[in-house]
């Protein structure tokens, strides 16, 4: 099977059963259950164009591993040369840094729940990314990771 059509069930996998999951049994019911409803949920979210809701007006606190990683991608999308032909290792590079946001999630309630509203867009961004992205993919993807000190700290 294609590796371009694993990863993003993968990345999918990854969003439910990492992010916020605990070790109690009643934790491990509710990752069990999220994974279950998040496979359909953030493929809704990009399809419905589900937005982040601030908390009162304030953006939400994220944990510190969330924050690196969305700067680690911007980072990465502000380095890459065009003219390289790297637009693969690009790609597996922003992959990587989305895998670990997950992997490192601490975060819980209408924090954890307004995360994967930003993040979804941003997974079918990188779903969408061409092997040579083009400017215009690489503005979208810059101009939205720019826009996380809106919504978190």
């Amino acid at each position: 099977m294609n590796f371009n059509k694993i990863l993003p069930l993968l990345l999918i996998a990854l969003l439910g059963t990492a992010c916020g999951s605990g070790t109690t049994t009643e934790a491990h019911d509710h990752a069990h259950d999220h994974a279950t409803q998040d496979a359909a949920d953030h493929e809704d979210h990009t399809a419905t164009g589900t937005t982040v809701e601030l908390d009162n007006g304030q953006t939400w606190e994220a944990n510190i591993e969330t924050t690196e990683g969305i700067a680690n991608m911007e980072a990465l999308v502000d380095g890459y040369d065009p003219g390289s032909d790297d637009g693969q290792l690009l790609k597996e590079g922003l992959e990587a840094e989305f895998q670990d946001i997950f992997a490192k999630c601490t975060m819980t309630g209408e924090s954890h729940n307004q995360l994967h509203n930003y993040l979804a867009p941003v997974h079918r961004m990188l779903k969408d990314l061409d092997a040579a992205p083009t400017e215009a993919e690489l503005d979208e993807l810059s101009d939205y990771l720019a826009t996380y000190p809106n919504y978190f700290h």
